[in-house]
């Protein structure tokens, strides 16, 4: 869908990548896993005492394998984790994609062989409805938007529009999508080709502000004229630093906070906002469930300042010290809708490609 993820493969701490590829190449070998009493028994514990049974048992278990799409994990996260309660930590990364498909294959060969999965809400949801996540519920202060019936958010990826200051004075700055529709942004524009999310995301606000269908996609029609097709959020957000166009109206907000100020801005915010929800998962079946658990609660806490502006918006704000909200609280800022997305994903995927094809029909049929 459009996330950018680097195919590495990542290992930390004193579990060797050798190791862990080896350990997952027999998967066949071993029993299926269910740790529902054990999640259950510490899932009714709070506080201190939650958090200490967890840590006894943890070191008990001695290490942890967890299965990520973000680069920020292998270099700050787990070494903290690590350090933090001396548990080995090994961890793989993938895109979301490869992910999935590489728990689901060691699933059908027998169980999966990750603890813990970190990835966003439509995989997470598909793993979901294959009964491979573990039940997980904490008292930790998150936003309410990020919890969802199968996991509970630690981050959230903001889809926006972001210009280079360098090519947009600030009195041509846009104020709101519509603005793109203006023939002075022929060819200026740039859109990534897999961001159906978003897509859906924005026809849905506009359907919410009374927006007629006819409205919405000569509206859309005419910023896809003006923009070019790419790929890969984090080369285009690249290729806007360097002024291969004046907006990346998909960009990732993180990647705007994340590097050096003052090649591109985000401000003011052009809405709406794709919120999409990041998080940490015990596994249903995880050899190390203790450890698992308490990844998901430091994943929550610790390392909220650790994902402040660099993997994205925090879910608990207040772990953050200093913590500064970079995105307005308005019904201009969505959640994604991840349950049309599980259902009607493939659809929407289409209606998108064809907007930027300039191809018809620019809307799913039966789109309310």
């Amino acid at each position: 869908m459009g996330r950018l993820r680097s195919r590495v493969l990542g290992a930390v701490g004193a579990a060797t990548v050798a190791v862990l590829l080896s350990s997952c190449g027999t998967p066949s070998s071993l029993a299926p896993i269910d740790n529902t009493a054990a999640y259950s028994k510490y899932n009714s514990m709070t506080g201190t005492g939650r958090h200490d049974s967890l840590v006894e048992e943890a070191k008990k278990e001695g290490r942890l394998v967890v299965y990520t799409t973000s680069a920020n994990v292998a270099a700050k996260v787990a070494p903290a984790f690590e350090k933090k309660y001396g548990i080995s930590v090994s961890v793989y990364r993938a895109t979301t994609e490869t992910l999935r498909q590489r728990i689901l294959q060691e699933a059908d060969a027998g169980r999966p062989l990750n603890d813990v999965v970190e990835t966003n809400d439509i995989e997470m949801a598909i793993l979901n409805e294959r009964g491979l996540l573990g039940e997980y519920v904490n008292d930790i202060p998150v936003d309410e938007r990020a919890r969802l019936p199968f996991m509970v958010g630690a981050y959230f990826i903001a889809t926006l529009p972001v210009h280079n200051t360098g090519l947009v004075k600030p009195a041509d700055a846009p104020r709101e999508l519509s603005d793109f529709t203006d023939a002075k942004w022929k060819g200026k524009l740039a859109l990534e080709k897999g961001d159906e999310n978003w897509y859906l995301s924005v026809y849905r606000y506009y359907r919410e502000q009374g927006m007629s269908k006819a409205d919405f996609v000569t509206m859309m029609k005419k910023i896809a004229a003006n923009s070019r097709q790419v790929s890969g959020h984090l080369t285009s957000h690249d290729l806007l630093k360097s002024g291969e166009y004046s907006v990346f109206v998909t960009d990732f907000l993180h990647y705007v906070t994340a590097r050096e100020p003052g090649a591109v801005d985000y401000a003011p915010v052009v809405g709406p906002v794709n919120l999409q929800v990041l998080g940490a998962v015990p596994m249903r079946g995880a050899e190390h469930p203790a450890a698992a658990l308490l990844w998901s609660d430091f994943y929550l806490t610790d390392a909220q300042p650790l994902l402040n502006n660099v993997s994205g918006i925090p879910t608990n704000p207040s772990a953050v010290p200093g913590y500064r909200p970079l995105l307005p609280d308005d019904d201009q800022v969505m959640v994604e809708d991840w349950r049309t997305l599980l259902t009607d994903g493939a659809t929407w995927s289409t209606a998108y490609g064809n907007l930027l094809a300039g191809k018809d029909p620019v809307l799913p049929n039966g789109a309310s």
